[in-house]
């Protein structure tokens, strides 16, 4: 029997909701480390025990088929595993690897029930494929995700609704997430000579500019100084700035460890064992520790990441949101985010307001409310950042100059983020929008990318109700007017 959280039972009634009106394929959203995973397992659960109907779960990587399966297992769900050098068992449930049932769609039955981890990436031609197999045979859908948005601005069109589990700053207010401190340069790495490669930066070039260039704040002291001693995963450009990284932190005395895709299944078991028993205290990695790894399922006990560096710059909110998530699962104290990366001078805060859409970017908009440069300033005497608005500091209560300034970097220290400050003038700046027409111009300014709908459902959740089409027809014509006016 699986015990679900109020919010996660509320998650699954919802999906439940939008499948029995007639719909065969949902995007489920819901925060990192909100418990994706649990829930599925509960569903395959339910399925299984009301009419044996058979479910599969599939992941895009073979350390994260691991995790789940463990995860399976300690829900006492008996399953098969659907992947490359397995025999192919006859239980209802399965767990695979997308590439294996790809490669295998000849051979294979689609299950009733098809469950899609990490579905943001869907539109690669693997997920594309399978999830059209399975669609056209019957299957129902289900894909989860904690960052539905695509850096090339697809839409995720192979869903046909959204449903969206309770926010992540919720979460953090209800204690089942990780609160979190967190510390930028607030200026960005020098990229000057970086290119553009697809929708981020060039690997190779952005590898040798944040491996040999100088860094804002020195990345072993800020560790020592702010995290000492905590369980940490680093975030690395590519496999030499990661293994360079390594060497650096264990030069200076810290035993740190690098992983990354060609690691092995013993070496990845060493590496989070060590990590979690303290034998190493930085987990250096490249694209690997991120989408969906959770440290405590890999070592089949509590145990939690307290501490991330962001030392890989990213065009990407989803990217960035599932690197700082790696470290908000739930424990008694807060979480640590170093960012010498400025990601979140970029993205915002990780428990920031997000509007997510299964229609992909608006062509001319550059810039979604979640990529937006934040705006913040820095008090003279403590040097603690928030966002302007405050007459005073936050943090110690000196006055704070009239004229609102950027962000400033002293001595190469990273400054602490007042995400308190943060959100009061967030609060206070959408308590001031009173009408449709005010939250529309709002939506305007903080630069979303659909204004409209995101004024017509915040009007609409004042009242306790869902947005209707004529709300939605009344905020996108104010929008319409308020852009020609523009």
């Amino acid at each position: 029997m699986i015990n679900l959280y109020e919010d996660q039972e509320e998650f699954v009634d919802n999906l439940r909701a939008a499948l029995r009106s007639g719909i065969r394929s949902v995007l489920g959203v819901a925060s990192p480390a909100f418990g994706k995973t649990v829930v599925a397992a509960y569903i395959a659960s339910e399925a299984m025990r009301k009419n044996q109907s058979g479910s599969w779960f599939l992941v895009h990587r073979k350390n994260l088929l691991r995790q789940t399966s463990k995860s399976f297992w300690q829900a006492k769900i008996e399953h098969g595993l659907i992947t490359s050098g397995k025999q192919r068992s006859t239980l209802p449930v399965q767990v695979g690897t997308i590439g294996t049932v790809y490669s295998r769609l000849e051979s294979l039955k689609a299950p009733a029930i098809l469950f899609i981890d990490e579905a943001h990436l869907c539109k690669g031609n693997m997920f594309e494929t399978v999830i059209k197999w399975a669609k056209e045979r019957g299957s129902i859908v289900i894909g989860l995700t904690g960052t539905p948005q695509r850096l090339d601005g697809k839409p995720l069109d192979l869903f046909d609704e959204l449903i969206e589990a309770k926010s992540t700053q919720w979460l953090i207010e209800q204690g089942r997430l990780s609160d979190y401190e967190i510390y930028s340069t607030g200026i960005e790495p020098d990229l000057s000579g970086v290119k553009k490669s697809g929708n981020d930066y060039n690997k190779e070039q952005l590898a040798e500019a944040m491996d040999s260039r100088r860094i804002v704040g020195d990345v072993v002291s800020h560790w020592k100084k702010y995290a000492n001693g905590m369980r940490t995963v680093c975030y690395c450009v590519n496999v030499k700035h990661s293994k360079h990284t390594a060497e650096y932190f264990n030069s200076c005395g810290i035993p740190a460890v690098h992983v990354d895709a060609d690691t092995t299944e013993a070496e990845l078991k060493e590496a989070c064992e060590g990590l979690a028993d303290g034998r190493y205290k930085i987990l250096c990695n490249c694209e690997l520790v991120i989408e969906g790894f959770d440290l405590s399922a890999q070592v089949g006990r509590d145990c939690t990441i307290e501490c991330c560096i962001l030392l890989r710059p990213t065009m990407s909110l989803a990217r960035y949101l599932q690197m700082v998530f790696r470290a908000l699962r739930r424990k008694p104290s807060p979480a640590v985010i170093l960012d010498h990366a400025a990601c979140a001078m970029r993205h915002g805060l990780p428990d920031d307001e997000r509007e997510w859409s299964l229609a992909g970017k608006e062509k001319g908009i550059k810039k979604s409310s979640a990529e937006q440069e934040v705006k913040i300033s820095q008090c003279k005497q403590c040097w603690a950042v928030f966002r302007p608005g405050p007459s005073e500091c936050p943090s110690c209560g000196a006055p704070v100059a009239s004229v609102q300034r950027e962000l400033e970097v002293v001595d190469g220290e990273l400054a602490k983020i007042d995400k308190q400050a943060i959100r009061r003038e967030q609060k206070r700046e959408q308590g001031m929008a009173r009408t449709l027409g005010d939250l529309v111009a709002l939506g305007m300014r903080r630069k979303m990318s659909k204004p409209a709908e995101w004024a017509a459902i915040t009007m609409a959740a004042r009242e306790g109700k869902r947005p209707d089409g004529e709300l939605f027809n009344q905020a996108r014509k104010i929008y319409n007017q308020l852009r020609g006016a523009a």
